[in-house]
């Protein structure tokens, strides 16, 4: 059924969903990337944070732009073969 729905939806649609998806998964790998090497204390900062909130954040910040980037770049270079 989602596959059903997901073919109906216009290919530029389908486009720049799955280009800002991509983004999202490079930015929160390279976020993840970023935590683990202790990067400016990241890590260390993160885990004081005991809510979890700036966390949540930093991903959900860290994965819009990504996001948001790897769509525009695409949408840049659709005229191009």
């Amino acid at each position: 059924m989602l596959r059903r729905n997901w073919l109906r939806l216009p290919r530029l649609v389908r486009f720049m969903v799955v280009h800002t998806a991509n983004g999202m998964v490079l930015g929160c790998l390279f976020l993840f990337v970023l935590i683990w090497l202790d990067f400016a204390g990241l890590a260390r900062l993160l885990a004081q944070d005991e809510s979890g909130l700036a966390t949540f954040v930093l991903f959900f910040q860290t994965a819009l732009t990504f996001g948001a980037v790897s769509m525009g770049v695409a949408v840049m270079h659709l005229g191009e073969d």
